[in-house]
């Protein structure tokens, strides 16, 4: 044990190190393991998040539930003049719901024995974490794109895949806008959001003559209509996006992604493997729900969310 008198000349990485009663050695994070593996589950899901793109357009919250359930009405009214001796008639109340689940995920590594042989101990952490970090994010989008994409609520054909010598991509994104602003609930002054998968980026950043004004596709859009341009890789056969775009009135409104943290599971275990080293889990609760509106869409839709189809082959 370190002495009062001692303590306050030591640092405290020194102090932990040192007094076996403040944290057994064990694992490969060494003393404080709980600490350190709270850490790393918080950075991991914190930059995951993060560096995702669909968490860049939908709302994110974290909830204590699994499973609940939205109930929406339907239209309202408010009359407008009316007598002074008038009431109105209420509106109807309705009873329709929808509901979110959240859906179990894990990610895995093992930390050798042979790393803390060599000293490498925090190299290996910071490359194994960074990993996981990606690969949950990749995870994430391909989730909540997915989403997206089934929620959608109109669709609108490409003139031509874009980058084609045929194709007018400023028009089929513009007329997806009057789609939107046309039929979903909303005010007609929002600002939209574009995801485009990757490949199409340098055709929405190749600069041409606008008036009299040079600049890119995406700031001209950016510009004229608060138009925010994202891409993502998840794109091609059996992915979200397939060979669409999504364009959408971003935020809350429209998708929320929910992250579990309530009480009743352990979100990170570590476990001895005999002979080879220390098994770190961590396990997360996720879902999307797609928010509707009853503004003629279809159950489970929006009409705040539309698809640009054939945008690559």
């Amino acid at each position: 044990m370190i002495g009062d008198d001692d303590m306050a000349n030591k640092t405290l990485e020194e102090i932990v190190y040192a007094d076996s009663a403040v944290s057994p050695k064990g694992g490969p994070f060494g003393p404080g393991d709980a600490v350190l593996e709270q850490t790393l589950r918080d950075f991991i899901q914190l930059q995951s998040t993060t560096i995702a793109v669909g968490t860049q357009v939908v709302g994110v919250r974290s909830a204590p539930w699994l499973e609940f359930k939205w109930y929406t009405g339907a239209e309202g009214s408010f009359s407008y003049p009316i007598d002074d001796s008038a009431v109105v008639d209420p509106t109807k109340i309705g009873t329709s719901s929808y509901s979110v689940k959240l859906e179990k995920g894990q990610g895995r590594t093992v930390f050798l024995d042979s790393t803390l042989l060599r000293g490498e101990t925090w190299e290996n952490m910071n490359r194994q974490q960074m990993a996981i970090v990606q690969q949950r994010a990749d995870v994430i989008d391909n989730h909540i794109l997915t989403k997206l994409v089934a929620g959608k609520g109109q669709t609108k054909a490409a003139t031509a895949t874009f980058g084609a010598a045929t194709a007018d991509e400023e028009k089929d994104i513009l007329d997806t806008m009057d789609l939107i602003f046309t039929n979903g609930r909303v005010s007609g002054n929002e600002s939209m959001a574009l995801i485009l998968p990757s490949s199409v980026r340098s055709t929405m950043m190749n600069t041409q003559l606008y008036g009299n004004v040079v600049e890119s596709l995406g700031d001209h859009l950016n510009n004229v209509a608060g138009l925010r341009l994202y891409y993502s890789r998840d794109h091609g056969s059996g992915t979200a996006l397939t060979t669409s775009a999504v364009l959408m009135i971003p935020g809350a409104g429209t998708a929320e992604f929910f992250q579990y943290n309530g009480p009743g599971f352990m979100e990170t275990e570590m476990t001895r493997v005999e002979g080879v080293g220390y098994s770190w889990l961590l396990t997360s609760y996720l879902g999307t729900v797609i928010h509707e509106h009853q503004d003629g869409a279809g159950a489970g839709t929006s009409n705040r969310i539309a698809t640009i189809t054939g945008v690559i082959s």
